[in-house]
């Protein structure tokens, strides 16, 4: 529905319940109906989880090609990253590389864990923000975890403009919020409502396989033990 209005979205689903596949998914629908043109897409995520999406694109999309923007060498990339459809980046090199990247001509930029940008006034904003998309996608299970200038960083990269500027957000919504002002609350709530997909774990868990658990002692090798025992030491003393 987001796509087809031309909007950007918050997918935020409770961690555990396949945002990576849903993306993929998304990717691939889209690769599939624009059968001449190619699909270029930009994923943005935290440098532990950079390798993990190349993985889960081989193994649940293996007719996207990836280009992996990443490590010392990446200059000589550029070719990998004109030909691929989903480039996958990390945001301590969206920061760096922003003058490069905010030069590609994208379908989608999509944010994986995008509480990294919960800091609008942060390089990593401000760096996302520049990105040229036709459409873009955050993915966070916290899209709001401490303050409401959060929800309104996201927003500002999603569907710039929707909550107006940050001092009108904070004078309209976030200050009556926090007062206990539950009309500013609904207000807010149903401005965004059409843009996030959330669901909880207690939702979806009649669709899901019953969980298994498997027991495995795992002896520790001797340097490891080694390091244990005298911790254990140290700590009993």
């Amino acid at each position: 529905f987001l796509h087809e209005i031309g909007s950007g979205g918050v997918l935020a689903d409770d961690m555990g319940l396949g945002k990576t596949v849903q993306t993929i998914a998304l990717l691939l629908s889209l690769k599939a109906e624009k059968k001449t043109e190619q699909l270029r897409a930009l994923i943005v995520a935290p440098t532990s989880v950079v390798t993990n999406w190349v993985r889960e694109i081989e193994r649940f999309g293996p007719a996207l090609t990836t280009a992996l923007w990443h490590g010392a060498g990446r200059k000589e990339q550029k070719a990998e990253m004109e030909s691929a459809n989903v480039i996958i980046t990390s945001y301590a090199l969206l920061r760096r590389d922003i003058d490069l990247l905010k030069k590609l001509r994208l379908d989608y930029a999509i944010l994986d864990e995008a509480q990294a940008i919960k800091n609008p006034m942060s390089a990593t904003a401000a760096a996302a923000k520049e990105l040229s998309a036709k459409r873009r996608l955050t993915l966070t299970g916290t899209p709001i975890e401490n303050r409401l200038s959060e929800i309104w960083s996201i927003f500002e990269f999603v569907s710039p403009g929707l909550l107006g500027p940050l001092p009108k957000f904070e004078e309209r919504f976030a200050r009556p919020i926090d007062q206990g002002d539950s009309k500013a609350a609904a207000r807010l709530r149903a401005t965004i409502h059409p843009f996030i997909l959330r669901r909880t774990k207690t939702e979806v868990a009649k669709d899901l396989p019953p969980k298994i658990e498997i027991d495995k002692v795992v002896d520790l090798a001797p340097d490891q033990r080694a390091i244990y025992t005298q911790v254990l030491r140290e700590v009993r003393a």
